[in-house]
């Protein structure tokens, strides 16, 4: 009985649940962008620069290894990541003997030309062939003596790779009349990247080489055009300077002569402006240090007026205004790299190096050898 009147009763209203809280998965951790700073002045380096200057000339080059050590420092000290500046250790002493070496080995190349041709090649066989170890041993020299944080860099050595991709990768690019530059300008820069280190981590290269053939065809496809222009110009000045029935008018004015070798070069200047803005940033862009990527913003455009303007104000100075050109260069290219990185910078540990000697970094400086990234 009780049961039927218990059933037969409407049921009871159940409490409404408690919302469940919405589990949203952790977000991933942000990349912390750390951009480059070079905090120097014109001035203060001028005050460096002039006395590096007269005490060069006073000591007939003599210091010039000291100055080396003291411009070295400034710009490195004056160029800060993370607020941290960074520090060049050279000493002077080492830098001033592989100078002496240089040299001795520039003034018998230069003077053997002047008693025997052949005796000159084989010198110039004999640099050649040097040039993979000079490469090598100099860039060990400049990153075992370049710091950040306290924490020193490093050039793994590797002797027979270096061979290859600076001297006998030489022979197709000779074969194929210029078409594998780029590619092997690419294998080059992956070797100066990847055979770095800093403190106990691995600088790795995540470009192929084919990838650096777009900004070497446009630049090519732009100076053929332009020699293309000024060989059209030309010949019709010449055809212009013919006077119908074939009397000649006379020579062209010489500023014209003057002015189109000038304005020839000049072209070529703007092309090699742009293309090193676009190499720089290719390369820098594609380099990653544990997990951290570089980013490089130079821009052709200004990169061409810094170098049209500090050109102008070198001549116009008489030189006088070298340091500021520096410094302003210097702060441009700073201010256009940036690092992004998604810890401080504490997990970096210390790594020991050995000692390098300064004679290959001195020589291939003195023998314009391409070695920067």
């Amino acid at each position: 009985m009780h049961e039927d009147v218990i059933a037969a009763l409407p049921p009871l209203p159940q409490p409404p649940l408690p919302p469940v809280p919405s589990i949203r998965p952790p977000r991933p951790p942000q990349a912390v962008e750390y951009p480059f700073l070079f905090d120097g002045s014109a001035a203060e380096y001028f005050r460096i620069w002039i006395v590096n200057l007269a005490l060069s000339i006073l000591s007939l080059g003599l210091f010039s290894a000291w100055a080396k050590v003291r411009s070295e420092r400034y710009f490195y000290g004056n160029t800060r990541l993370a607020g941290v500046p960074f520090e060049y250790l050279a000493r002077p002493l080492p830098i001033l003997k592989g100078r002496i070496i240089a040299v001795t080995l520039f003034a018998a190349y230069v003077i053997a030309g002047q008693y025997s041709i052949g005796l000159q090649l084989g010198l110039a066989l004999l640099i050649a062939v040097l040039t993979p170890w000079l490469i090598v041993r100099g860039t060990a020299f400049r990153a075992r003596y370049s710091s950040w944080r306290g924490l020193n860099f490093r050039f793994v050595p590797d002797y027979g790779e270096a061979y290859i991709r600076f001297l006998v990768l030489g022979i197709p690019l000779i074969l194929t009349l210029g078409i594998l530059y780029p590619w092997i300008k690419g294998k080059q820069k992956q070797f100066m990247v990847e055979n770095h280190r800093f403190g106990g981590s691995w600088f790795r290269f995540l470009l192929r080489p084919g990838q650096f053939y777009p900004p070497y065809l446009i630049a090519w496809g732009v100076i053929s055009a332009w020699m293309f222009l000024m060989s059209f110009l030309m010949i019709g000045i010449i055809m212009a300077g013919v006077a119908v029935g074939g009397e000649s008018r006379g020579a062209p004015p010489a500023w014209l002569m003057l002015g189109l070798p000038i304005l020839m070069y000049s072209g070529y200047f703007i092309v090699l402006a742009f293309l090193a803005a676009a190499i720089a940033n290719l390369t820098y862009n594609h380099v990653e240090l544990d997990g951290r990527r570089f980013r490089s913003t130079l821009k052709g455009r200004r990169l061409l007026w810094i170098y049209f303007s500090n050109t102008i104000a070198i001549l116009a100075s008489a030189g006088l205004l070298i340091p500021w050109a520096k410094v302003r260069l210097a702060r441009y290219r700073a201010e256009c790299l940036s690092v992004f990185a998604f810890d401080d910078f504490n997990g970096m540990r210390a790594e020991r190096g050995a000692e390098v000697d300064a004679t290959a970094a001195e020589v291939d400086g003195l023998f314009d050898i391409d070695i920067g990234l």
